[in-house]
Formats: structure tokens, C-alpha cells, sequence
């Protein structure tokens, strides 16, 4: 696919931005505001996501208004583990791409420089970006849905690792000898938080999980929080998600509580966790890492 010049004197700068999660994939085109000007989105098919996943991206392209011009450079997120230097990703419930050579197959297709990075660090550049997070010099984020999905800032820098996942706390153990996660271990903390985990273990919908499980999943995530806001230093950190909308104040309450259980250090006075009043759209994520 080549991106043909356009007749335009001033295109609308902008970037192709592609989300992928374990659910769905979707595919638009992010202007320099964070407006998205177009957008298309699938189910994630159980078999040839590529395929899929391509015909996605022609269609959007192929419906770009006369005079946008082309897409500057194309940022894409993906849940799960990544691994940055390799551009490789491995999505959760996604068997079919495990260490799938995204970023080459995306630079191919396109021609543009794919920036390529975790749905939680996408979520964070956006935050900063557009977000209750602007200002905020250090910070943890973490959003709870079909994964648990996380990224921090220090001082002003977005932590990275040696993989890309500095700051993931979805495998951070916060129950020892507790339930089997799908990575392999036990008691990691996505076994307990993320809604496919919690509606395979109560086999019916997330709203209609018990006052029990509520609690639990809240107490949980108040574990996670208060140990990496212990080992990174942060007093700020925000709570997203469908997990964080549909369990609501009850969860939100036992979160609280365990929190404040576990912080007792002097420097974790004033941890503060901020549930943002607007949730940013994944492409408007996906789109902050290329513009950014």
C-alpha cells in the first residue's frame, strides 16, 4: 500500500493510529490535536489477525477525505507484553501472534515510521498529553479492562525497561499460592482485576458480579498500587477502565481501604489516586506515541 501525494497546498498534519486489543482492532486517523478525523474497528478474529488487521487499515485509508493528505508516521499500541526493541508483541487470548513481528509488518504495509509501545504506556503519553496528567511530573497509570494495562512517569520521563514494559504491574503478585494466571504463574494481579478474568470465574457478566468478588478485585488493585507507588516513588497515580466504571465506588471504597493499609510510609503520605472524568480513546493513545 503506498500513500499517494495529495493536491492539497496545506494537508492536515496527522498519523495513522492502530489499537490492538485482545477483543477488538481498530485503525483511524489522529490529527495533531488528538481529533480523530476517521475510524474503523473489528472484532479480533481468531485466525489470520494480519489479514484482518490489513484490510482494516486499506479500508481507512481508502476513506480519507480528498486534500487530508498522507499520514505523517503510523503510532500503534497493543495490549499485553511487548517488546519494544524487537517490534514484536504478544497479545493476551491472541494464540496465533505470540512475539508477532508487528512494527515490520506495519512498516511495510505503510511506508511510515511505526512507533510501536504497550496499550498502558499509550495511554500514559496521551494522558500527559491531552489529560488530568499535564503538569504531572511523576505518576502512575493503570487502566482495568479485558487486561490490566499500566505505565509510569518519572520526573517528567516515561519509564521504559529493557522490553518496553517498565511500569506493567499485570503480573505483579499480590496473592502468593493464588490463582493460576494465563501467563503461567499464580496470584498475579490481572488474574484477579481484569474483566475476563473476573467473568470466566463468576461465568456471567461483569455488572453482575457479587459483593465479595467486588471487594476482592479493589482490594487487589489497592495491593499493586501501594507496592510499585512504594517502589517508584509516586504520590499520584490514575485509575481507568471498564473494571473501574462498572464495579464503581464499592470496589473503588476496598481499593481505598487497602491502600491505605499497605502506605504507611512517611513518603507515601498523600498518596493521591485520581479516577480521570474523561476517558481517552485508544486511538487518541495509540496516536499520542507517534505525536509525541
Amino acid at each position: 500500500m503506498s500513500f499517494a501525494p495529495s493536491d492539497e497546498v496545506e494537508p492536515i498534519p496527522h498519523v495513522l493510529a492502530v489499537a490492538v486489543e485482545s477483543t477488538r482492532l481498530a485503525a483511524g486517523l489522529v490529527d495533531a490535536r488528538g481529533e480523530v478525523l476517521l475510524r474503523d474497528r473489528i472484532t479480533t478474529p481468531t485466525r489470520e489477525v494480519w489479514r484482518s488487521l490489513e484490510r482494516l487499515i486499506r479500508r481507512v485509508i481508502a476513506a480519507s477525505p480528498d486534500g487530508l493528505g498522507s499520514p505523517m508516521a503510523v503510532g500503534v499500541s497493543c495490549v499485553g507484553p511487548v517488546d519494544v526493541p524487537a517490534g514484536t508483541v504478544s497479545p493476551p487470548l491472541v494464540p496465533t501472534w505470540t512475539n508477532f513481528t508487528l512494527r515490520e509488518h506495519l512498516e511495510r504495509l505503510t511506508g511510515r515510521s511505526v512507533e510501536l509501545d504497550t496499550a498502558g504506556a499509550a495511554s500514559t503519553e496521551a494522558e500527559r498529553w491531552l489529560g488530568e496528567a499535564r503538569g504531572v511530573a511523576s505518576f502512575l497509570s493503570v487502566q482495568i479492562d479485558g487486561t490490566a494495562e499500566s505505565a509510569c512517569v518519572i520526573d517528567g520521563v516515561r519509564l521504559s525497561g529493557s522490553h518496553g514494559n517498565a511500569g506493567a504491574i499485570a503480573h505483579v503478585n499480590v496473592e502468593p499460592n493464588g490463582k493460576l494466571c494465563r501467563c503461567g504463574a499464580s496470584g498475579c494481579l490481572e488474574a484477579y482485576v481484569s474483566s475476563s478474568a473476573i467473568e470466566a470465574e463468576i461465568n456471567r457478566p461483569l455488572g453482575r458480579a457479587t459483593a465479595p468478588t467486588v471487594e476482592r478485585t479493589g482490594i487487589m488493585l489497592g495491593r499493586a498500587i501501594a507496592s510499585i507507588a512504594a517502589i517508584l516513588d509516586v504520590r499520584t497515580v490514575f485509575v481507568s477502565g471498564n473494571v473501574i466504571d462498572v464495579l464503581g465506588d464499592p470496589m473503588l471504597a476496598a481499593m481505598h481501604r487497602e491502600i491505605a493499609l499497605r502506605s504507611r510510609l512517611q513518603s507515601l503520605t498523600g498518596l493521591e489516586v485520581i479516577e480521570p472524568h474523561e476517558r481517552i480513546a485508544p486511538l487518541v493513545a495509540a496516536a499520542a506515541l507517534a505525536l509525541n
